[in-house]
């Protein structure tokens, strides 16, 4: 089973949370367990997060594109800012840092996290179970 989501939001909080609704709805329908949806809601959530606060531009917007493929899902989230140094949050951030949590927590709840050069485009990847891949069809 294959299918794709892509839509264009508004550069708000509201938008956001929308958004992050939007996609856990569309995902849900391709039969994720439980602990997975979870996973990547708290993950896209912290994306769209950081492009609402980071990207915002007056009437900007951020875009999501997910292409759900035979064995995994790949979720981009692309806004309009300047972006940032695509190598930071490898480490944990220490229990008293005001900030920093959101790109750890992405790159701990998904399998594979990327960026563009710019730092404004996260690729958020999360495969399925190998239990899973074997009962679904391609196509």
């Amino acid at each position: 089973m294959t299918g794709e989501f892509r839509a264009r939001f508004p550069n708000t909080r509201r938008a956001a949370a929308f958004a992050r609704r939007s996609l856990i709805a569309h995902i849900a329908a391709y039969g994720y367990p439980d602990g997975d949806l979870a996973d990547i809601e708290t993950a896209v959530g912290e994306a769209l997060a950081n492009a609402a606060e980071h990207g915002h531009r007056m009437d900007s917007g951020f875009e999501v594109r997910v292409y759900v493929e035979r064995d995994r899902i790949v979720i981009e989230v692309q806004d309009e800012g300047d972006g940032f140094r695509p190598g930071a949050g490898t480490a944990k951030p220490g229990h008293d840092a005001p900030r920093g949590f959101g790109i750890y927590l992405m790159r701990h709840l998904m399998d594979e996290v990327d960026y563009d050069e710019r730092g404004s485009c996260v690729r958020l990847t999360k495969r399925l179970p190998v239990a899973r891949q074997q009962g679904l069809s391609c196509g």
